[in-house]
């Protein structure tokens, strides 16, 4: 009976033993890990790539240089003197009007309060656009010169233009439009050109 006691108390005693080793054990092995974050955590911080400098967007710089080239167009425009620089920006913009196949920038070129028959010449200017859905512009300046207060530019031109709703090759037409430009509180404007059907 009192060997059997023994035996059953020394179980015990190695039961209670092991559980404590492992816990023992367990304590460690969190101790370890929670002392290891730290350091994954610096390493992990020390890893990452500095952040970037942010770059400007590329529309940015775009309206930069357009804004720049659209001051010195001007800067020419408004200039006192005709030349030929004065006519090419002038005319520039009547073909940008035309190819992007905006009214309003095209008749910018033209002076309404100094050129006879504006407001039939602008209602021509809208049947011309509502007739053709596309135009593609080519000019070259053959002469330039002044009378008087006018800046005189002969223009040798070709208009390629596709009809509304067709599927047919562009019509193509070619002249010479002699301009007559006059300085007034916008810069060099056209006051008069022939031929005046060129345009329709």
């Amino acid at each position: 009976m009192r060997f059997s006691r023994l035996c059953l108390v020394v179980t015990l005693f190695l039961l209670f033993s092991e559980a404590v080793v492992c816990a023992a054990q367990q304590t460690s092995g969190s101790s370890s890990s929670s002392s290891q974050n730290p350091n994954d955590s610096q390493s992990q911080q020390q890893q990452q790539p500095p952040p970037q400098q942010q770059q400007p967007p590329p529309d940015q710089g775009k309206k930069k240089k357009k804004d720049k080239k659209d001051k010195g167009s001007q800067d020419v425009v408004n200039t006192e003197v005709f030349s030929t620089a004065v006519a090419s920006s002038v005319l520039n913009d009547l073909r940008d009007g035309l190819e992007g196949h905006t009214q309003r920038l095209m008749l910018s070129a033209f002076d309404a309060d100094k050129m006879d028959g504006y407001l039939e010449f602008e209602d021509q200017i809208e049947a011309f656009f509502n007739r053709y859905s596309t135009f593609t512009v080519y000019f070259r300046i053959a002469q330039t010169a002044t009378d008087g207060p006018k800046g005189i530019a002969l223009v040798d031109i070709q208009l390629e233009e596709i009809p509304r709703g067709s599927a047919s090759p562009p019509i193509r037409r070619n002249g010479q439009i002699r301009f007559e430009l006059e300085r007034g509180k916008k810069g060099w404007k056209i006051v008069d050109f022939s031929p005046r059907n060129f345009f329709s």
